[in-house]
């Protein structure tokens, strides 16, 4: 037969058959682990990384006021380029140079 044919005399390491069904589930547990741990990082939640479930309200405060302090820096540019603007509104108009279109 063509299973008998192997190293020396013949023998054929009947163990393989038994083996790779046990180790094509083992990377397919290992895979599964793995992706769960990768999913795992992006923090839905509190969960055993967090064991304080007021961590993540804390977190979401602590966003909340960065975001009102970028909203005031963002209007505090504005209100300056606005006067930047009117500033050259009343100067002498000269060529476009800075100005790509």
């Amino acid at each position: 037969m063509l299973l008998d044919t192997g190293p020396g005399n013949g023998s054929f390491p009947w163990w393989v058959f038994l083996m790779m069904p046990l180790m094509m589930l083992g990377m397919g547990l290992m895979m599964w682990f793995m992706m769960r741990m990768m999913m795992g990082m992006g923090g839905h939640g509190a969960g055993h990384g967090s064991p304080d479930p007021t961590e993540a309200s804390r977190s979401e405060q602590a966003t909340e006021s960065e975001v009102d302090a970028l909203r005031r820096q963002m209007a505090e540019l504005q209100e300056r380029l606005a006067a930047m603007e009117a500033g050259s509104e009343t100067q002498a108009p000269r060529s476009e140079e800075g100005e790509d279109h």
